[in-house]
């Protein structure tokens, strides 16, 4: 299958959980494992490598907070683009990715502006990349090929905890809400 083809499945699959999933407010506080304090970017050759350190140990597979959400990740942002890279896990939204898909993954997307309850709104998942992810205690680090990259590494300000979940005020009917202030990337 092409993966234009896999991209709009995985946003149909998106849209139909959309119009099943409440839109109430998640009933499990925001861990602290969601909360970026610290973030580092580096490339060394054609590999950029991207890190986040969490407030307490990020879980290797989907705890109760996950399950509560229709996508829960970490983000690495261009904040003057709107362009990102992120690790995703997202049991509820089911499988988009062949390299890891039922843990954490690599997705690069496109955000837009924030509606009344979102901070943005996902105008467009652009690919599925392959990436390392290493998750270790409450650091998670991703070695991804620059060319899969959405920006350059130096154009990469912080990274931010994050979940996506409906919002019907968003064009693609899926607003993002940040878990804490963003790190900044140095």
């Amino acid at each position: 299958m092409k993966r234009k083809t896999v991209l709009g499945l995985s946003l149909a699959a998106v849209f139909a959980i959309t119009m099943t999933f409440s839109s109430a407010s998640a009933t499990v506080s925001t861990p602290s494992w969601m909360i970026v304090d610290d973030a580092s970017k580096s490339q060394v050759g054609n590999i950029a490598k991207l890190s986040a350190t969490t407030g307490s140990d990020i879980p290797r597979k989907p705890d109760s907070f996950v399950l509560d959400n229709v996508v829960t990740g970490i983000a690495w942002a261009d904040l003057d683009t709107g362009k990102v890279v992120v690790a995703t896990i997202h049991p509820i939204l089911g499988r988009d990715s062949h390299q890891n898909p039922d843990s954490w993954h690599v997705h690069t997307a496109s955000l837009a502006g924030g509606t009344s309850t979102s901070a943005f709104c996902i105008a467009s998942i652009d690919s599925t990349p392959e990436a390392g992810v290493t998750i270790s205690g409450n650091t998670i680090q991703l070695n991804i090929n620059t060319a899969n990259l959405p920006v350059s590494v130096s154009d990469i300000d912080g990274a931010v905890g994050f979940t996506i979940n409906p919002d019907v005020e968003c064009g693609s009917g899926l607003g993002v809400q940040i878990t804490g202030a963003p790190a900044s990337a140095s």
